[in-house]
């Protein structure tokens, strides 16, 4: 073994050019192969903590909807736990959990905070294993005043975890003053860990979320409900029960006021979701993921490329490792016939060659290791991810790390070493030794390679244009110079806003103001049909601050005494989807706030994109009533930016003491919305470098080789006179050739691809032709950077030298 190691060890060193070249491959590769497992088994450790697991489900509703499409929702009513606890033997345990992505307002001792809070039933830390630090799980949660809060909590608002007893008050809540006593802390409990579906700061009773509000309707789905069954159980018998418990209580509500909010009576039937699955498998509630206990959704597809992008990339470098071995094998060759010929085995050949590709590949994977620990908060930025360094050193983690390890191995050693192990002594030592098919396989090897670089380039090209395009969209309305904020909390919505409206109208930097609400999806039913659209609350404003035109009618006014009762306004997608020829004037049924109501439209305006461009528009009503929802929209002049701000602050405070302001501006709050793509925008525009300089190594290696074993031809084709233009020109016209032939490969895969990608998005870029040309003059140009050095440099050569020494 030593022998074998010192002889690995010189060759190495005689040709430490090729392996500086195929060390600094390998590293790139495995550090982006290291990062994709440690992606990939971050994404499927989601929720595995609970000790409950494999008995821990979501349940989870089916709703066939009156246009016969199947609907499957990640939530449920609140009266579907209690029933199915009651009705079905093998649930278990269960609970009810409200929130996720919303937050409330806190306070103590004059001290205001925000938080995220979830409403939860008493059995909480039986059901899921959240590690409570004070107080104990089995009475935390029992008293409907009860509070437990997070850790990094306690220590951020009152620098200590010794918080129990304290009270606490929940700002304008009126449930705080029907309860009849204060908010007190039960409990401490450990941050919810990272990989953890369920997110909070703080915890509330759910009997405190019945003193505000109590629902018994069968047909809602707007938060989670999670049951441990008992082991062993039937997952299909089980669901059947469900099925018919709701059955039995459901038909009890036909014909009421709740049950008819739909319009119609829609079937549902209920499913039940592993608890390990909800992380990849994110489902939407009736009110989208706002209130369904879940936050940190993700989907396979971000694993699937991210690990993709590391294949290629470790192919790349697979690539260069073995057509540099191979095109090197000449210098190698009396070696190996020497020793064949003194009675070295081909297996003792093998094992030889395998040692040095070990050795190699062991560098640059202890270099990778340290790159990955340097580089782990760029990677964290690149994919929204908390991953830590010791992160990596568990037992399942390590046991992917050393199969990466001996992957790379037998991918850039096994070859090679057996090309090299063939050869015939009686060949090689009279140099009668050659690749046959011309060393077809190295050139299709570097032809993957190549177009696997310009696919990259396709996809670099068309995501920056897709994402420009979404930037740069007319959206239907101008979000410039506009500010987003919102009341917040169960309070005199008419009082608040009647002041915000007197006081910020006589602030000199605040041109206009809005209030409303951003919509929700409900039932819409006109000209004998049904729809699904988007409802949403506006006042007179609305239209002029956003700059949205109107087309046809009139804007609503509170002039018009029944605006605030009938008078609404229809986009021109509704208009369509209902097919109304002469919409003004024609009556509307719409089902929001479970209850329905006849409208009369007085207006349409032009579509604009109230949602992702990932959606059609879809069909919208505007309407008013006595009290606007709580968002508000407030523009101002650019040139005074700083004295709105300051403005809208000052007199915000004074309408709502106890709040904690806010805001955002709506073109931000807008691209938040492709916050993922800019992500992976970024993580594609890195793996397209990376890639693109992998091959520049490997081409710069092989043109180095190329030339060396060229020396000769070379020197006599200058003694007879060629110029080192064309010398120059045939060292480099082989390669050119291949990575036109990769163009050739890359451009049709990349474009069904990349056109398969922007079907996701209902407004999108067309992939046109300049972008394949653009990314096949970019590979050309590169590469013949790359190669020109070495081609010049031995057409610049002295012949004499070069015949002599050959």
């Amino acid at each position: 073994m030593y022998t074998f190691l010192k002889l690995s060890l010189r060759h190495l060193w005689h040709s430490r050019l090729y392996a500086i070249i195929n060390i600094i491959g390998l590293t790139t590769a495995s550090t982006c192969m290291l990062f994709a497992v440690l992606y990939w088994k971050d994404e499927r450790s989601y929720d595995k903590f609970h000790t409950t697991n494999p008995n821990l489900y979501r349940i989870t509703t089916n709703i066939t909807e009156k246009d016969g499409k199947l609907v499957t929702m990640g939530g449920t009513g609140q009266v579907q736990g209690p029933a199915f606890k009651a009705g079905v033997p093998e649930v278990k345990n269960y609970v009810r959990i409200l929130g996720g992505e919303f937050s409330a307002d806190l306070s103590f001792e004059n001290k205001s905070f925000r938080v995220t809070n979830l409403f939860v039933d008493p059995n909480f830390f039986e059901v899921f294993n959240f590690k409570l630090i004070r107080g104990s799980k089995a009475t935390v949660l029992n008293e409907i005043n009860a509070v437990v809060i997070t850790e990094s909590i306690a220590k951020k608002y009152f620098n200590n975890i010794e918080v129990v007893g304290k009270l606490l008050k929940i700002n304008a809540d009126p449930s705080f003053e029907r309860l009849g006593k204060p908010m007190i802390i039960t409990g401490v409990v450990k941050d919810p860990p990272k990989n953890s579906s369920i997110q909070f700061d703080v915890l509330f009773t759910f009997k405190f979320l019945q003193l505000s509000f109590e629902d018994n309707n069968w047909l809602n789905s707007y938060l989670g409900t999670f049951i441990e069954l008992q082991p062993g159980a039937n997952i299909a018998s089980v669901v059947k029960k469900f099925n018919s418990v709701h059955n039995i209580h459901a038909a009890k509500q036909f014909g009421t006021k709740e049950f008819d909010i739909h319009g119609y009576d829609p079937k549902i039937n209920y499913g039940l979701q592993r608890m390990t699955d909800i992380h990849l498998q994110p489902l939407q509630t009736m009110t989208g993921n706002i209130e369904s206990g879940v936050a940190n959704g993700s989907t396979p597809v971000y694993s699937y490329l991210f690990m993709g992008i590391a294949i290629f990339i470790l192919v790349m470098a697979a690539i260069n490792f073995i057509n540099i071995n191979i095109a090197n094998s000449f210098k190698r060759a009396k070696e190996i016939g020497v020793r064949k010929i003194t009675g070295g085995s081909r297996l003792q050949i093998i094992v030889q060659l395998m040692n040095e590709s070990a050795l190699l590949c062991l560098i640059a994977f202890c270099l990778s290791i340290l790159i990955m620990n340097i580089c782990l908060p760029l990677f964290n930025n690149l994919s929204g991810k908390q991953l830590v360094f010791s992160d990596a050193f568990n037992l399942e983690l390590l046991g992917y790390f050393l199969f990466v390890f001996v992957l790379i191995i037998l991918l850039t050693g096994l070859y090679p070493a057996y090309l090299l192990s063939n050869f015939k002594p009686s060949q090689v030592l009279y140099n009668k030794q050659k690749l046959s098919g011309n060393n077809l396989f190295g050139k299709s090897l570097v032809v993957l390679q190549f177009s696997l670089s310009v696919f990259l380039l396709i996809a670099t090209i068309v995501y920056y244009s897709q994402m420009d395009f979404i930037r740069t969209k007319d959206l239907g309305y101008n979000p410039s110079q506009i500010i987003r904020t919102s009341v917040y909390g169960d309070r005199d919505y008419n009082k608040v806003v009647t002041y915000l409206k007197n006081e910020l109208a006589k602030e000199p930097a605040i041109s206009m103001v809005s209030f409303g609400s951003d919509g929700m999806p409900e039932n819409l039913e006109a000209n004998q049909k049904i729809h699904k659209g988007q409802v949403k609350n506006i006042d007179e404003n609305f239209l002029a601050i956003m700059g949205i035109p109107l087309l046809a009618g009139r804007n609503l006014s509170p002039a018009f005494a029944t605006d605030k009762t009938e008078g609404i306004l229809v986009n021109q997608a509704f208009v369509k989807a209902f097919a109304l020829t002469n919409p003004l004037g024609e009556r509307v049924m719409i089902n929001y706030n479970y209850d329905t109501a006849m409208k009369t439209i007085r207006g349409v305006v032009k579509d604009f994109h109230f949602g992702s461009l990932r959606e059609p528009i879809k069909p919208m009503i505007l309407y008013m009533k006595e009290t606007p929802d709580g968002g508000i929209w407030v523009k101002f002049e650019k040139a005074n930016q700083q004295q709105a701000l300051a403005a809208l602050q000052r007199v915000y405070m004074k309408a709502i003491p106890d709040a904690i302001y806010d805001y955002q501006y709506l073109d931000e709050l807008n691209a938040r919305q492709y916050l993922q793509e800019q992500r992976w925008q970024k993580v594609i525009n890195v793996s397209t470098v990376l890639s693109l300089i992998i091959c520049c190594l490997g081409l710069f290696g092989l043109a180095h080789l190329s030339a060396n074993q060229r020396v000769k031809e070379i020197g006599i084709r200058k003694v007879l006179g060629a110029s080192v233009k064309e010398l120059a020109t045939l060292l480099s016209g082989d390669f050119i050739k291949l990575v036109l032939f990769a163009c050739v490969v890359a451009f049709p895969v990349a474009g069904l691809v990349m056109n398969n990608w922007l079907n996701d998005y209902a407004y999108r870029i067309r992939i046109s032709g300049w972008i394949f040309l653009l990314a096949g003059a970019a590979a050309i140009m590169i590469a013949l950077i790359t190669i020109s050095f070495q081609a010049i440099k031995a057409s610049l050569a002295n012949p004499v030298k070069s015949l002599r020494s050959e």
